[in-house]
């Protein structure tokens, strides 16, 4: 009966096993073996659970976890294209080049008593005077009313002849109503004609679109003209010449150097057509 603990008295102490406590393990450490009285409770334990585990499963079952949402990620916005990263710069030229520009090319123009299938066109520069240009418009737009009341005039003549209405007591009044509504739409027809026919174009490029549309603005002034802007883009061919370096001797200019010159390049510049008609 060694290794057993006693009281005074030399009866042997009975063990309460319901106390012991389990020392916890140091760090870095291999747990102990359990003992007799802990190996019945865990066995227990593990019995108890068991019988809960299939009461856990049917709930499960009754009640399926609801998957869980993916956030959706938001789209992103479309960025819109710049129009700077676009447009390309032309390359710096060296200093031993001069440019020269060439005139823009355009038909020539006509002559103000041409008919409406020629388009009366006026090309303004920088430095186009300001009231002849004004008076040079006012008579292409005198000349193309006089046409406009010069074929409306033909169109009555030719429609008499063939058969208009005379006061001989004898007209029916269906007649009457029916020479009335054709006059009416041939008025009309000839207005909306004047309004939707022929019409003035100001072209000017660069410097000179600011006076294009200040001739412009003075005939929407006026009220009896209506002005009709329109932007654009044109472009020209410019020539590169290319002299000789000074202070260098001949042969001593890298061939390479010559060759990325370009003789011509292309650039684009600005437009402006203002369209002036009559009412």
């Amino acid at each position: 009966m060694s290794g057993k603990k006693r009281t005074r008295d030399g009866q042997v102490k009975p063990s309460d096993t319901t106390q012991q406590l389990v020392e916890p393990t140091p760090p870095c450490a291999q747990r102990p073996l359990p003992s007799s009285t802990t190996t019945e409770s865990q066995t227990t334990n593990q019995t108890e659970v068991a019988v809960e585990e299939p009461s856990e499963l049917n709930n499960d079952v009754s009640n399926p976890a609801k998957p869980a949402q993916q956030a959706t990620p938001k789209p992103k916005p479309e960025s819109q294209p710049k129009t700077n990263s676009e447009r390309q710069k032309l390359p710096k030229l060296p200093n031993n080049t001069t440019i020269s520009r060439r005139p823009l090319l355009h038909p020539a123009l006509p002559t103000p008593f041409s008919s409406s299938a020629s388009p009366k066109v006026l090309y303004i520069t920088a430095k186009s005077p300001f009231i002849p240009t004004l008076k040079r418009i006012r008579k292409l737009l005198t000349e193309i009313e006089k046409r406009a009341k010069q074929s409306a005039g033909a169109m009555s003549r030719g429609s008499r002849k063939k058969g208009a209405l005379e006061a001989n007591g004898r007209l029916k009044s269906a007649d009457v109503e029916k020479g009335l509504v054709d006059e009416v739409t041939r008025q009309k027809g000839v207005q909306n004609s004047v309004s939707a026919g022929e019409k003035v174009c100001l072209k000017a490029t660069g410097r000179a679109i600011p006076r294009a549309l200040e001739l412009g603005v003075q005939f929407q002034e006026d009220g009896d003209c209506v002005v009709k802007v329109e932007m654009g883009s044109v472009k020209a061919i410019d020539d590169i010449e290319v002299h000789d370096k000074e202070g260098i001797e001949e042969g001593a200019v890298d061939d390479a150097e010559e060759e990325d010159i370009p003789e011509t390049r292309i650039r684009t510049i600005g437009s402006v057509t203002v369209s002036i008609g009559l009412k």
